[in-house]
């Protein structure tokens, strides 16, 4: 089984100790895995699944802020004393994680100042991410933006294979549809990607990453700096 990054990054005695209270679970494709202003009732690692974090627009629209894969997780907002969801989260990627009840996840906090520093770096990362995509989203074009959202959820599907739509993409990227249609439609015709009654598959990386904002570097970037 592959393995949660930012657990692996830890000693083997923290590893240990949070693999004792941790149950190991699937994550289904569009599942609400968590909506704000909610408890954290659980935290959560993923493996092989990965999690769309999204922001309440208004009554009718909501877009994407974030991507959590197995080189994250889901709650770490308890480090600061937050007993509730500050975001939604949806299953974008179906696959497995590993959940652990958040008093299980404190008890342990407390007691373990690696894995604290560790969350708190990792949080870190989720509000430098959180700074990039806000300058995307305004900044950068459908296309830049969905070549680096394709290879985001590439990276995390951890496969070239995906389960993916052109309504879920424009909903995530708070696009009209028919623009997102348009732009997969180019990259399809110039053999960088195809998709087929919500499959999507990218051919051509290294193409795509050509495409691709300077954010999706940048994300990467931002991670290894501080994990690592």
């Amino acid at each position: 089984m592959n393995k949660n990054i930012l657990i692996s990054s830890l000693s083997k005695k923290t590893q240990d100790a949070l693999f004792l209270n941790a149950q190991s679970i699937e994550l289904s494709l569009s599942q609400d895995i968590c909506l704000a202003d909610q408890p954290i009732k659980y935290i959560y690692f993923p493996i092989d699944g990965f999690i769309s974090i999204t922001q309440n627009v208004d009554e009718k629209s909501l877009i994407e802020i974030g991507m959590i894969g197995r080189e994250g997780m889901l709650g770490a907002e308890v480090v600061l004393g937050v007993n509730v969801h500050p975001f939604n989260g949806l299953i974008q990627g179906a696959g497995n994680a590993l959940r652990i009840y958040t008093q299980d996840f404190m008890n342990e906090i407390e007691k373990n100042a690696e894995l604290k520093i560790a969350i708190k770096k990792y949080l870190l990362i989720r509000i430098q991410q959180l700074g990039l995509s806000v300058g995307c989203e305004h900044f950068h074009s459908i296309s830049a933006r969905l070549a680096k959202w394709l290879l985001m959820s590439e990276d995390r599907a951890q496969s070239p294979t995906f389960q993916m739509t052109h309504e879920f993409i424009s909903l995530m990227l708070g696009v009209r549809r028919v623009g997102v249609t348009t732009t997969a439609a180019d990259f399809k015709r110039r053999g960088i990607i195809e998709y087929h009654r919500g499959e999507m598959k990218v051919l051509d990386r290294t193409a795509l990453k050509a495409e691709a904002c300077s954010c999706y570097q940048e994300n990467i970037k931002i991670y290894s700096h501080l994990i690592n």
